[in-house]
C-alpha cells in the first residue's frame, strides 16, 4: 500500500512536472512572431519623377504603402527583376541593375509607415526605347515572388535604369 502511494505520488510530481513544461512550450510558441516580409498583396507601388537627383542623371520615386489598413509586414533590400513595358504592353529590354539587398536594413509597411526607393537613370543620350508605360518588379524579400506591376509617371528613358534600396520615409 506504501508503495503503491509513493507511485501515484511520483505520477503526480511528474504529471504537474509535464503539464508545466506542456504550458511553457506553449506560451513560448503563442509569443508574438516577427514581423512578416511583405508580399505583392501587402503592398501598393506608385511612381513619381523625383525633384532632387544627381547631375547627369533624373531619377523616380517608388513609394511603398499598406495595400489594407491590417497590413503590418516589412521589406529589406532592393526590388529586383525589373522590367520596364511600352504602350503596347511589350517589354521594353532596358538593362537595370538593384542595389545589394545584403545588409539592407528592415522597412515597416503598416497603415502609418511607408517607404520609397530611387530609379536612378543616366540623362546620357544613349539609344533606348522612347515611351514607357509601366514597370514590373519583385519586392525584396518577397516569399510569393509574385511580380507587382507600376505605372510609369511619363519619364521617358533613353538608357539603363538603376533601382536603390528601399528606406523608411
Amino acid at each position: 500500500m506504501i508503495a503503491l502511494r509513493r507511485t501515484l505520488a511520483a505520477a503526480a510530481v511528474l504529471a504537474v512536472a509535464g503539464g508545466t513544461a506542456a504550458l511553457t512550450a506553449t506560451s513560448a510558441s503563442a509569443s508574438p512572431a516577427e514581423t512578416p516580409f511583405c508580399t505583392d498583396a501587402d503592398v501598393t507601388v506608385t511612381a513619381t519623377p523625383a525633384t532632387d537627383h544627381a547631375a547627369g542623371h533624373h531619377a523616380d520615386v517608388l513609394h511603398y504603402s499598406a495595400a489594407t489598413p491590417t497590413t503590418h509586414c516589412t521589406l529589406s533590400g532592393a526590388p529586383y527583376n525589373t522590367v520596364f513595358y511600352d504602350n503596347a504592353n511589350a517589354p521594353l529590354g532596358v538593362p537595370t541593375t538593384s542595389d545589394s539587398s545584403e545588409g539592407a536594413p528592415d522597412v515597416l509597411i503598416d497603415a502609418t509607415h511607408t517607404a520609397s526607393s530611387y530609379v536612378v537613370i543616366p540623362t546620357t543620350a544613349e539609344p533606348g526605347p522612347n515611351s514607357v508605360k509601366a514597370l514590373e518588379m519583385h519586392l525584396p524579400s518577397d516569399a510569393s515572388r509574385t511580380p507587382i506591376g507600376v505605372y510609369w509617371p511619363g519619364n521617358d528613358l533613353t538608357t539603363s535604369a538603376h533601382f536603390s534600396v528601399i528606406t523608411q520615409d
